[in-house]
């Protein structure tokens, strides 16, 4: 018989995960009271949010949910009845899509600056954070989530998204000796390490959001926010099975879960109605006036009552970033979304399209009449086919007039409902798709440049919305990025000393061209004479200009710092736009005889078509001689074809730079 092994089974193991009977909690009077108002908070806003509102059309929120969801989706409704046509023009979307690839093109980076309680403008400083949140977006992959959180914006009018600082662990495992196929004696020890921490975005799904005041447009005025979800019971167990209170969860719904009078107290409460036995509800409640923060899972607090929501937020604020489309009301908390603001006309062409195409269906098989007094097979109209037995008469049509079609008049009332959309969303020009008739290049451009005018709000809610996130980020990155995240040897190997996270950005280098920008965060500040020797060395390495950007992080954390964010939407300077645009802005100077400056010229128009200025253009000093000869000789140099004047630069001295502090 081969030995029993001993070792214990692995914690979370599926087979330690039976329910065994769990303690009831015991709270003090004064903690009965708290929990039953929290409660309380809980299921009104719940039932506040789940009634029926006017401004939804008397819908309530999930159905007004879904209608959003049907019509961005283009989902197709059962048909009830035989004979009818199962059709949706799919406008809705295309709209929404057009709208959507506008955001795409716009550049919604926003400009950071910080000033120092002196007001005196910091600019190194503001953009050292401009490159550390590009570093954490590029990370995380916000590209494709940025278009996500455009995209569910338009759909529902109303989007949460959730900013937090959030560590990544793995269970590291290894053997005690090389696996050979054996089972008995094979042991092996475990070990939990942190892979990485950042900040990382989450788009929360609204019906999982709930309110405290409906009457509140600004989250931040909120009196209080909670989300509910529901978790797998193994994820739930992952998170919070170190915590103390994990041992009162209960696994399975009580019995008195379903009466009205079950309370948290009694640990057998949930709010939502189809919980699922195994499941674990997690509800995350803030309290901004308060100052409180909580997590309960099944109905069970998981923190001590009142936990400070200070100790989550540093800042004070809730967690979520809250945008809204279209506003409905000054006094309302949600947004008017493009799919609900166009679905009544939407719907109109629908049905026209749909009647149309029963009716053409008609033309093609119109319905007949059998007067012939005994059944006759359908097969009679198939091509080619001989019947016999049926008299001249016996099929007749039911109208002479069913077998034309759509008629004019119903074909031109299809095209004033598809009008009377564009004129509301966007023209066909627009979407990329080709204008019905005869239209003029003027006609075209007009109707572009009105449905540009009309996503001025559109704009201006997404570019609100990357504010607040940028904000928000900021406020984290502040909180957390700048801690040291190692220790190492220093050179003398006498001493440890502290390792920060270091961020390089490729950047344009004002008169080099392409190059990088460092951030580099440290304790203590730097002569400026030591960072351009680090910057020249780095230079040479790379082969690129190289600026760095040093922070002292306990000033940083110290100091009182104004932060303002500035966002500008505009096209992406590598767009088709911008380049037209910085066409007709230098001919329009060079017109009025303006003088140019030709290195920024040069930086720009390289900018421009995304080329690097170092290796497009070739500087005047650096020019062969018998090329600079060219003006006395009368032969044309490549510079002669500019009318802008090449400033003189000695080529031997070294032009001063900005030494970033």
């Amino acid at each position: 018989m081969p030995k029993k092994d001993e070792t214990k089974l692995p914690k979370g193991s599926v087979l330690t995960e039976e329910e065994k009977e769990k303690d009831v909690i015991e709270y003090s009077e004064e903690q009965k009271k708290y929990v039953t108002a929290l409660q309380k908070k809980l299921e009104s806003a719940k039932e506040a949010r789940d009634q029926g509102h006017i401004e939804f059309d008397g819908c309530t929120y999930e159905q007004h949910h879904q209608i959003n969801e049907s019509g961005a989706n283009t989902y197709l409704k059962s048909v009830k009845n035989k004979g009818d046509v199962n059709f949706q023009t799919g406008t809705l979307r295309t709209k929404l899509f057009a709208f959507l690839s506008s955001f795409l093109s716009l550049d919604l980076k926003g400009d950071i600056s910080a000033f120092n309680d002196r007001d005196v403008l910091i600019n190194s400083l503001g953009n050292a954070m401009e490159d550390v949140i590009d570093k954490t977006e590029e990370a995380e992959g916000d590209e494709e989530l940025s278009m996500l959180r455009k995209y569910e914006l338009l759909k529902q009018g109303t989007i949460f998204i959730e900013d937090l600082w959030e560590e990544d662990w793995v269970i590291n495992k290894k053997l005690n000796q090389e696996f050979t196929g054996q089972v008995t004696g094979i042991k092996w020890t475990s070990e939990k390490k942190k892979t990485t921490s950042g900040p990382k975005r989450r788009i929360v799904n609204n019906l999982c959001v709930y309110l405290g005041d409906l009457r509140q447009y600004f989250i931040k005025n909120q009196p209080f926010i909670f989300t509910v979800e529901t978790i797998s019971w193994s994820e739930a167990k992952k998170i919070y099975e170190e915590w103390e209170m994990w041992d009162k969860v209960t696994k399975k719904r009580g019995k008195l879960a379903t009466d009205a009078s079950a309370s948290m107290i009694s640990n057998v409460w949930r709010l939502l109605s189809g919980y699922i036995n195994g499941t674990a509800e997690k509800i995350v409640y803030q309290n901004k006036p308060d100052n409180e923060f909580q997590v309960i899972l099944n109905g069970v607090p998981m923190l001590p009552l009142g936990f400070p929501l200070t100790e989550i937020v540093k800042t004070g604020e809730y967690s979520i970033v809250q945008q809204n489309l279209e506003p409905i009301r000054y006094d309302f908390s949600y947004g008017k979304s493009f799919v609900f603001k166009n679905k009544n006309m939407v719907a109109v062409l629908d049905e026209m399209t749909r009647l149309a195409v029963k009716k053409t269906q008609k033309s093609y098989k119109p319905p007949f009449l059998n007067l012939s007094n005994r059944v006759i097979s359908k097969t009679i109209f198939e091509a080619g086919n001989i019947a016999t037995g049926i008299q001249p008469g016996d099929i007749v049509p039911v109208s002479d007039k069913i077998s034309q079609g759509v008629t004019n008049p119903e074909f031109a009332m299809i095209q004033e409902i598809k009008n009377d959309i564009n004129v509301s969303t966007a023209s066909d020009s627009f979407t990329g798709s080709k204008e019905q008739g005869k239209t003029t290049a003027t006609e075209i451009m007009a109707l572009q440049k009105q449905a540009r005018i009309m996503m001025g709000i559109l704009v201006l809610a997404v570019a609100l919305m990357e504010k607040k996130l940028a904000q928000k980020r900021l406020m984290i990155l502040l909180d957390k990025w700048f801690d040291p995240v190692d220790q190492v040897a220093n050179k003398a190997r006498t001493a440890l000393k502290n390792k920060y996270r270091v961020v390089n950005r490729p950047r344009n280098i004002e008169g080099e061209g392409a190059g990088l920008r460092m951030v580099v965060p440290m304790e203590g500040t730097p002569t400026p004479k030591e960072i351009m020797n680090v910057e020249d060395k780095m230079s040479k390495k790379t082969g690129m200009p190289v600026r760095i950007i040093t922070l002292n992080t306990e000033e940083l954390k110290q100091a009182k710092y104004t932060w303002v964010i500035t966002m500008n939407p505009k096209e992406k300077r590598s767009s088709e736009f911008s380049k037209l645009s910085f066409r007709a802005m230098v001919q329009d100077a060079m017109a009025l005889g303006l003088t140019l400056n030709p290195d920024w010229i040069t930086s720009r128009f390289a900018q421009t078509w995304e080329e690097d200025p170092a290796k497009m253009f070739i500087k005047p000093s650096e020019l062969p001689p018998e090329t600079q000869m060219g003006a006395e000789t009368g032969e044309s140099s490549p510079n002669s074809a500019m009318k802008i004047e090449p400033q003189k630069v000695k080529p031997d001295v070294k032009q001063p730079r900005e030494i970033n502090k």
